[in-house]
């Protein structure tokens, strides 16, 4: 019978747990625009299960994010912690130009006046007798990730906030982002008009078609499914439809989407009951450049949706400066035009 330590119980154990609660996140930098000094470790702002903080770890450094979490979090079903939620806030924000996954490092005993490589991480117990390895290892996460001025984070309160609380909105963009993941494109210039495009669309090599098919009914499913969320399926009671087209949306119900023959409502029809059937039964049988362009109108659409579901029910109506309790001492500190890893002794 095999007798565990209650550390490597503890190890072995879902994270996160009584030892490992707090979190160094990977794949964001923070610009010291703050201006703070090494060891500072400052409260931006407080989800419900979560704090995520800022702190200054080393001299000559970006600073970087820390996530203490509340173990309660165990009896929610699901849990919509900081990094899903900032990705998809810095998702929508750049139209899906900038799609950034956040990394969990948990940590036990986590103090902000130990440096990094004296801290003591899940991931890394079993390779800290190698010090070489382990200093790259540690060198990964202190000093690899996009770059963000603070002030960013402040100006995404009121999204990051109603994904936060809107079930409806949060599982819309999930299956959008998922969709644009599988089958990415540049949205900007598809729904631009033809001379005001930066680029053209670019084609995919003959040799990548094969790969990207099954990656294109993905796109088309989940943009299906976003549609779905917020519009539902289609019905055959009609005045049902449009009172929900009108509720959940400001778009006029039977106005022609984009450049088709097809109105909104007709068009949320042919995706959900034409497509999508087609797509269960396979593309493989049709061209590979009528089914790309299928995919882009069914991506084309969810976000059309997507976007006027946020301004009808998000903006303006969730404050999330107060509703997560930014900082707002921190805020004031903030040069938003200011993109550096040095410290304040060095200005």
């Amino acid at each position: 019978m095999l007798i565990y330590t209650r550390r490597q119980q503890l190890k072995m154990d879902k994270q996160p747990n009584s030892a490992f609660h707090i979190a160094i996140l990977k794949g964001l930098l923070i610009g010291n625009s703050f201006l703070p000094n090494v060891g500072d470790y400052l409260n931006v702002l407080n989800l419900p299960f979560e704090k995520i903080n800022v702190w200054t770890h080393s001299e000559n450094e970006y600073s970087i994010l820390i996530s203490e979490v509340d173990l309660k979090l165990h009896e929610e079903i699901y849990w919509k912690n900081f990094g899903i939620l900032f990705k998809y806030a810095k998702a929508l924000t750049s139209e899906f130009e900038s799609i950034i996954d956040l990394e969990y490092k948990w940590i036990n005993g986590f103090q902000s006046t130990k440096k990094p490589k004296d801290l003591s991480y899940l991931d890394f117990e079993h390779i800290d007798y190698d010090k070489l390895y382990y200093d790259f290892e540690i060198r990964k996460i202190y000093g690899e990730g996009q770059v963000l001025n603070l002030s960013e984070l402040y100006d995404l309160a009121d999204i990051i906030s109603g994904l936060n609380s809107d079930d409806t909105f949060f599982f819309a963009v999930q299956h959008m982002v998922s969709a644009i993941e599988s089958h990415w494109f540049c949205q900007i210039c598809e729904l631009s008009q033809p001379h005001l495009r930066k680029h053209p669309s670019h084609d995919f090599e003959k040799h990548y078609e094969i790969f990207a098919m099954p990656r294109l009914e993905t796109a088309i499913i989940q943009s299906t499914k976003a549609i779905e969320g917020i519009l539902g399926q289609p019905g055959k009671n009609q005045k049902r439809r449009i009172r929900r087209f009108e509720e959940m949306l400001s778009l006029n119900p039977n106005d022609k989407f984009l450049d088709s023959d097809m109105t909104y409502l007709e068009f949320h029809d042919y995706l959900v009951s034409d497509v999508r059937n087609k797509v269960a039964h396979n593309l493989r049988n049709e061209p590979f450049k009528s089914s790309r362009k299928l995919a882009i109108k069914a991506q084309l659409f969810a976000w059309t949706i997507l976007r006027d579901y946020y301004f009808k029910n998000i903006k303006g109506v969730f404050n999330g400066i107060e509703q997560l309790k930014f900082n707002a001492e921190l805020k004031n500190r903030i040069y938003p035009n200011l993109g550096t890893n040095g410290l304040i002794t060095q200005f």
